[in-house]
């Protein structure tokens, strides 16, 4: 009866394997995401990151927090590493398009320049942790400067002039620049033209967006942030860029855990977390596949 047992176990397991593998094999051929995803199991490490942070008026201070607290403990495990460079900015500062884009990370007027990673603990903290934490959301105008979120224009800037490498977005990627005398689209070019480098990524942590006692507004309000998420999940379906989204837990209790995971994912530094990342990315691709 025993062994009827395990030889029942062992069969289901089998098949088990089996419809994984032909799961896998079907949307390898059907969904170039996928596809992409295995090809890219034994890329280099990366060491290319651009950290965008979103400081509208809307962004969660807490929330913002949590975030700014993960990147510098990330960040960190790259001290003496030459062969590490990155980027901190952020946009939705008062001002529209530029106007509105700060660089942290190497400096306020260093915009999208990378920075190699500091060989000293006391740099890191003086040039890196100390600017990042003094980050904080835009709560006022300022003469002539409305508040905006101008999320497809700094996409624009960073994807136009960097290859290969791994872009991390914190925002509720709700672009907002209908205050300014220029309104930037989508930017479906410079994702494409960023996506032709298969190594790299674009990577976001979003949380739920404000809403109102409204039922009516706040579909609205959801609709607009599922438009940009689905263009972008289409030309990940096509093939045409390696881009995530992972949506930030409502309950404040488990944000800091999510953040702690989704930044040791997105900016990993020891083998395992490499090899961790890599194979999450996969599930991620296929479970999306499998949903449509």
């Amino acid at each position: 009866m025993g062994s009827l047992f395990r030889s029942k176990i062992f069969l289901m397991f089998f098949l088990l394997l089996a419809v994984l593998a032909g799961t896998v094999v079907f949307f390898y051929f059907t969904n170039e995401g996928v596809a992409t995803e295995l090809r890219q199991v034994r890329q280099p490490n990366p060491n290319l990151f651009y950290v965008g942070i979103d400081v509208s008026a809307t962004i969660d201070a807490d929330l913002l927090n949590d975030f700014k607290k993960n990147v510098v403990a990330r960040l960190k495990n790259f001290i003496g590493d030459e062969a590490v460079s990155y980027n901190v900015s952020t946009f939705g500062n008062p001002g529209c398009g530029d106007t509105s884009v700060k660089g942290i990370v190497p400096k306020k007027d260093a915009k999208y320049v990378l920075k190699k990673s500091p060989a000293d603990p006391t740099v890191f903290k003086y040039e890196v942790e100390d600017e990042i934490q003094g980050v904080s959301a835009a709560r006022e105008p300022e003469a002539g400067k409305p508040l905006t979120t101008p999320l497809h224009h700094f996409l624009e800037q960073v994807l136009a002039k960097k290859s290969g490498g791994r872009v991390i977005i914190f925002s509720d990627v709700m672009n907002d620049d209908s205050d300014c005398t220029r309104q930037y689209p989508f930017p479906g070019r410079a994702v494409t033209k960023f996506g032709a480098d298969k190594s790299g990524q674009l990577v976001f942590l979003y949380p739920t967006p404000p809403l109102t006692n409204t039922p009516e507004l706040n579909e609205r309000i959801l609709k607009r942030q599922q438009e940009f998420i689905k263009k972008m999940e289409k030309l990940r379906t096509d093939g045409k860029v390696r881009a995530f989204f992972y949506h930030i837990p409502d309950d404040p209790g488990k944000r800091s855990g999510f953040m702690e995971s989704q930044l040791q994912n997105s900016i990993p530094t020891t083998t395992f977390e490499i090899v961790w990342e890599r194979a999450s990315k996969m599930i991620d691709t296929i479970v999306s596949a499998v949903r449509g």
